[in-house]
């Protein structure tokens, strides 16, 4: 049914569609490595990044009226530029030109080069349209996605009992149609089916194992900001209770910081796990008051404890019991599906929010309630970490900028005894100079369901820091970037068995001439304490591991049409007197022929690293709204070749083909995932409809 009805839709509007490919900048490119390469992740979904900023490109921000959240969402600006922009408007009003961004401390050329496609100084032919209208008119678009591996892996093979592990196929489809009114009126609706997850049968008869859908309306009136219907993000302060925010941590940008944003936000994303499903509102009651409220009720997945045999026990009661959230979305074997929305979670809250031209305060608060019981915890790092059936998170928040100093920061608790908190300053110093530090104090027993804050950690708990991040721009061209943090562990953590501490480093040179070449060396330098027993006596000792990366990056565009990319990064793992190293180098072709439906990119990767410390992250290029950051460990090869083709004004078609293969192991990953022999290959393939 799903199917036909997306083949109707097609057939329906077909005469109308047309396409416009988004890539992704590669300013936000370098941003997202890193962040995943701090949180040692291989995937994050940024597809609402991306359809953040095709909006915007679509229907350019004007930036003579946009505040703070507004240019927050735009993702391209560091804190402090944004806090130039509103003080300069302020101190002289609108732009005229916006040739005139230059004039404002810490924008340079390149900066307004990277985000000229999704401003404008004006709103042309603005007016209000009814909501009838509104989902009338308006782009429309329907992406169908097919992922595989082509290897044989063992879940989808038949055990010695003659049982396959995995009760689907090794497929991936996924369909996404979502509607836009020039970024102020959206619906949309996502479906997902994950590679061993059954389809059309067994636990999932009506098709997809996942769906998503949403109905948003921003700044309808002065009264009403913003409402949201179905699933949707929720941001609170800077993130000690709950926030959706991307980039604003450890990276290469030293000054971002500092959350920001709108409360609410439709969810596009296929993480199954990090949403609200309800209904959230953003109202302005009175002048300089802003108050937002959401309830969420949904059904979520969770370790659940058997109960004694011959006792029965209520879904929706505290005698069931679990042990943990399960998180990674996945329904593929018998466990997995049995504890598949396994216990409901209701959730409510709001924002109290007072602001003023300089400075802003508010209230935040979040109920959850759990319709189950959690196991409590054994382990003694896990000694403060148990989870109650219902949570209570409070918090308050503020920002206060006088003249190029800007302040910021939060308090949270969830019992009023355990509290959480971070102090921030951006400052600019002049023109060429911008400076960071934020101060966190997160207590071992502060408990939030799915935080989201400045830290060592996503868990917001047992940490003490400082971090300090400068910016130098001395001549045109280059720039010079640098942050040092600190930290501390009061309390044990996984492998480290006693209170512990930590520090990074990283030290960044980038020449930029024009967008046309982008040279940068890097260098990041990290020790963290970990448990060491080199005598094998059972009494476990710390040792510092110092962790070394070197990388020089080079972008340089030959002509109109082609784009080189190449990369050698290097990586030294030290602990105990041992040590280990790494090596990626990489090249990059990227060719976007101006008179041509066709488009490529391609890579050819070498890899060479004595253990999995010195695993190495890079970025490569997917198809669109696909992101990958594969970690590179062990010794071998990869290419990949990306092919897009728009076939027509309103079809576009994408092919992707990638294959690793490993000179030094003839076993590829663990568990039901594994693969016997040294080469794995995966194809991708997209079509996109727009009218």
């Amino acid at each position: 049914m799903i199917r036909s009805g997306i083949i109707i839709l097609i057939l329906l509007f077909s005469n109308n569609i047309r396409v416009v490919a988004q890539d992704v900048p590669q300013e936000l490119q370098l941003i997202l490595e890193q962040f995943l390469e701090e949180q040692e992740l291989d995937e994050f979904d940024v597809s609402d990044i991306i359809i953040r900023l095709q909006s915007f490109q679509e229907n350019p921000l004007n930036i003579n009226k946009a505040d703070y959240d507004d240019l927050k969402d735009l993702i391209l600006l560091t804190d402090i530029q944004i806090q130039n922009i509103l003080s300069h408007r302020a101190k002289y009003g609108e732009l005229i030109r916006l040739e005139e961004l230059q004039v404002i401390p810490g924008i340079d050329l390149e900066t307004i080069k990277r985000i000229r496609p999704y401003i404008s100084i004006k709103d042309p032919n603005k007016f209000q349209n009814s909501i009838s209208r509104m989902m009338r008119e308006g782009r429309n678009e329907v992406f169908t996605k097919f992922r595989t591996i082509l290897e044989d892996q063992k879940g989808f093979q038949p055990n010695s009992e003659g049982i396959t592990p995995y009760a689907g196929n090794s497929h991936r489809y996924f369909v996404r149609y979502r509607h836009n009114y020039e970024n102020r009126f959206r619906y949309g609706i996502t479906l997902e089916k994950d590679p061993g997850e059954e389809f059309f049968q067994g636990s999932n008869r009506q098709g997809f194992d996942y769906t998503t859908a949403h109905v948003y309306l921003k700044d309808y009136s002065n009264f009403l900001k913003d409402i949201v219907v179905g699933d949707f993000s929720f941001s609170m302060g800077q993130g000690l209770i709950e926030h959706n925010d991307f980039g604003s941590g450890k990276s290469s940008w030293v000054t971002s910081i500092k959350k920001g944003g709108r409360a609410f936000k439709p969810y596009n994303s296929v993480n199954e796990n990090d949403y609200f499903r309800g209904i959230g509102a953003t109202i302005r009651p009175l002048k300089h008051f802003e108050l937002s409220l959401m309830g969420s009720f949904k059904n979520i997945d969770a370790t659940v404890i058997d109960p004694p045999e011959g006792i029965f026990v209520e879904p929706d009661n505290l005698d069931l019991e679990v042990s943990s959230i399960r998180i990674d979305g996945f329904h593929r074997t018998e466990s997995e599906i049995k504890n598949k929305r396994a216990i409901r979670n209701l959730q409510t809250g709001g924002i109290l929010k007072y602001t003023r031209k300089n400075y802003h305060i508010a209230l935040n608060y979040l109920y959850t309630d759990f319709a189950a019981k959690f196991q409590p915890n054994t382990n003694l790092y896990r000694k403060f970490q148990d989870i109650p059936s219902q949570l209570h998170n409070i918090s308050g928040d503020y920002s206060l900028r006088i003249k190029n100093w800007h302040f910021f920061g939060e308090a949270a608790t969830n019992d009023g005894t355990q509290w959480a908190q971070l102090h921030g300053l951006l400052l600019g110093l002049d023109k060429t100079i911008s400076a960071a530090l934020l101060y966190r104090d997160y207590s071992p027993g502060y408990i939030a369901i799915s935080p989201n804050a400045f830290g060592e950690s996503f868990s917001i708990q047992n940490e003490k820091g400082m971090y300090v991040g400068l910016e130098i721009r001395p001549v045109y061209a280059w720039k010079f970037s640098v942050y040092g943090d600190i930290w501390e562990n009061p309390w044990l953590r996984f492998q480290i068995d006693r209170p512990s501490d930590g520090k990074e480093f990283l030290a960044r040179l980038d020449y930029i001439i024009k967008r046309k070449l982008n040279i940068y060396t890097q260098y990041s330098y990290e020790v963290k304490e970990r448990n060491f027993n080199p005598t094998d006596t059972g009494t476990n000792g710390l040792a510092n591991t110092n962790r070394h990366r070197v990388r020089m990056h080079l972008s340089y565009k030959v002509n109109k049409e082609l784009e080189l990319r190449s990369r050698l990064e290097l990586s030294m793992f030290e602990q105990g007197g041992g040590n280990s190293r790494g090596m990626l180098l990489y090249q990059d072709f990227i060719y976007k022929p101006i008179a041509s439906p066709f488009r490529l990119s391609a890579r050819y990767a070498i890899f060479d690293t004595d253990d999995f410390n010195t695993r190495i992250y890079a970025y490569e290029n997917d198809i669109l709204y696909e992101f990958f950051i594969p970690s590179f460990a062990n010794k071998g090869s990869r290419f990949y070749i990306n092919l897009r083709y728009d076939a027509t004004r309103w079809l576009t078609a994408e092919l992707r083909y990638a294959r690793t293969q490993f000179e030094n192991i003839d076993v590829i990953s663990s568990g039901n995932n594994q693969i016997n022999g040294n080469i794995q290959s995966e194809v991708k393939a997209q079509l996109v409809f727009r009218f």
